[in-house]
């Protein structure tokens, strides 16, 4: 892929051209005495954004966002021309609406679609750009993180080790078996925790309550009239009570009269007492009274007499009445005690219907822990199966060590040969480890190395910037060109900027980039280009990539 143009249907937007090789954009400050205006905003950055939605960045980025935005505000529609296997193409874009060639896609979708077709790799032509075209600020941080530290590290290791020739069947063998011994451990662990709740003294209980039942339903005999002779047992027992209770009422009457009884057992007046004591009081009371003694001794054994047998009367009856009751109370008792054994051993079908769902659901809880204990065993032998794989996949790392060996040390030589353009005394070299410990997904540790303690500022640039040359150089028509932002070149010494000019300018079919006017003229002097042959635009405070403020 070549580009050859961005530009924009507002009269505004400043058009880039790009050509072969090393492609500048600058950004200068030229109103010195103006302090609130600075190179920042100015569109450097801007410019390797649009190119980057241009190719179908998704919105999810904050910088597409706001420049989706503006699109939509200023009614403003982007183009993009390139060049790929000697077809031209034509992309149109406004903030929600993509074209090529004048043919409308219906969704971003079918627009991704096409571009994967230009990329002969599995992967999609979004994640191969993004290894070659820089422009989030986070793919600035780590050499092999290209599009943000936060990637999925098997998708990260899988793409730079593609990207590099390295094996990739271990690598998928790897997360195959990480992924079935971690989803394995959850689940070892729940059954675990699950095994640590059962209680055996509790599956005991179960195992005997359902022996029980299954006696009982065994003996069960189902009464037809069940209920009905349930209700008349229930009835009996009422009546006896109710009978117990009037004959203690009845005892309690006999006791009663017998203290009556008792009571008027008096002894009888003696006569010549009260003849005696009425003699001396005849001088006050007079003849009359003393001739009633006698009429008043008989009236005191009437009243007496009549009370005693009117009480032995009353006794009589009452004691009748408890037998004749108590007959009774005989013949209830016989008759509930007959229902009560016939129901012993039988039941209602309702009652006979629960037992069976209290075994059910016993059979159930039981069936439940045999359950959780074969699933336990099972994984666990799923688990020393898979952990007898994991020591296979070990022993094979080491043949594949082995096999890698050469591979390995030209990558770290063909890392070490770009850097002493750079670095003459102590160039680096790209380390590359094999990872057989399984705390993670990535097979492979790709880490560019640089020891040059006298060179330390923007050191990590600068293994970001040989990173990428060595990632093309492997891979020079997959893309067919690389991209940096300003970022790359803030923190690196300008000698470092002007062999990275001419390095690019050498190896690179088309090469983009933005930087500082400070950095930039800097450089010049290092290179043993003319570096303002290759700048493409000059974007300054009043010059601005849109014409306008994007921020505002």
């Amino acid at each position: 892929m070549k580009l050859l143009q961005l530009t924009s249907s507002d009269n505004r937007f400043h058009t880039l051209n790009f050509t072969s090789g090393l492609n500048i954009i600058v950004g200068e400050k030229v109103l010195i005495k103006d302090k609130k205006q600075t190179s920042n905003g100015i569109g450097k950055s801007l410019a390797l954004i649009c190119i980057d939605f241009m190719l179908g960045k998704n919105t999810a980025s904050k910088e597409i966002k706001n420049l989706k935005e503006v699109l939509e505000k200023e009614n403003i529609r982007l183009s993009l021309t390139f060049e790929h296997k000697n077809k031209t193409y034509s992309i149109d874009r406004t903030h929600n609406e993509i074209f090529m060639n004048g043919d409308k896609f219906k969704k971003e979708s079918e627009y991704l679609l096409f571009l994967d077709t230009l990329v002969d790799s599995e992967h999609s032509f979004r994640n191969i750009l993004g290894r070659f075209f820089r422009t989030n600020k986070e793919s600035y941080i780590d050499a092999t993180s290209q599009v943000t530290t936060r990637e999925k590290s098997y998708q990260n290791n899988f793409i730079n080790a593609s990207l590099l020739g390295l094996d990739l069947i271990f690598l998928k063998k790897k997360k195959n078996l990480k992924e079935k011994s971690d989803r394995l451990k959850v689940l070892i662990k729940e059954l675990k925790e699950l095994q640590k709740s059962l209680d055996k003294e509790k599956e005991f209980e179960l195992l005997e309550r359902l022996k029980e039942l299954s006696q009982n339903l065994n003996n069960f005999e189902i009464a037809k009239n069940f209920n009905d002779l349930k209700d008349e047992a229930d009835t009996l027992t009422s009546k006896i009570q109710q009978i117990r209770n009037d004959i203690a009422y009845n005892n309690r009457l006999i006791r009663n009269k017998k203290d009556t009884i008792e009571t008027n057992n008096q002894t009888d007046i003696d006569i010549s007492k009260l003849k005696n004591m009425y003699a001396e009081a005849s001088f006050f009371l007079g003849e009359e009274v003393l001739n009633h003694i006698e009429a008043v001794q008989d009236f005191h054994n009437t009243l007496f007499n009549n009370r005693k047998n009117r009480a032995k009367k009353d006794i009589n009856i009452l004691k009748t009445t408890i037998k004749s009751i108590e007959i009774e109370l005989f013949d209830l008792d016989k008759r509930r005690s007959e229902v009560l054994k016939y129901l012993e051993n039988k039941g209602a079908l309702e009652e006979y219907h629960a037992l069976n769902r209290e075994k059910d659901i016993i059979k159930e809880n039981l069936e439940q822990i045999q359950r959780d204990e074969k699933s336990l065993m099972k994984y666990k032998k799923d688990e020393a199966k898979i952990k007898l794989e994991i020591d296979q996949f070990k022993l094979e790392l080491i043949d594949l060590e082995n096999e890698l060996k050469e591979k390995i040390q030209f990558l770290g030589q063909s890392f070490r040969e770009i850097s002493e353009e750079f670095y003459k005394d102590k160039p680096g070299f790209l380390h590359i480890e094999i990872l057989e410990k399984f705390n993670t997904e990535r097979l492979y540790k790709i880490e560019p190395k640089i020891d040059n303690k006298n060179t330390s500022d923007g050191i990590n640039e600068m293994k970001i910037f040989i990173y990428d040359m060595l990632i093309y150089k492997l891979n020079p028509n997959l893309i067919g060109l690389v991209g940096h932002d300003n970022r790359l070149f803030d923190m690196v010494d300008e000698r470092q900027i002007g062999y990275a000019f001419d390095y690019a300018n050498h190896n690179i079919s088309q090469y983009i980039c933005s930087i500082s006017d400070t950095k930039f003229k800097e450089s010049k002097q290092y290179s043993e280009l003319n570096l303002d042959d290759f700048v493409i635009e000059t974007l300054n405070e009043t010059k601005k990539l849109f014409g306008f403020d994007f921020e505002k």
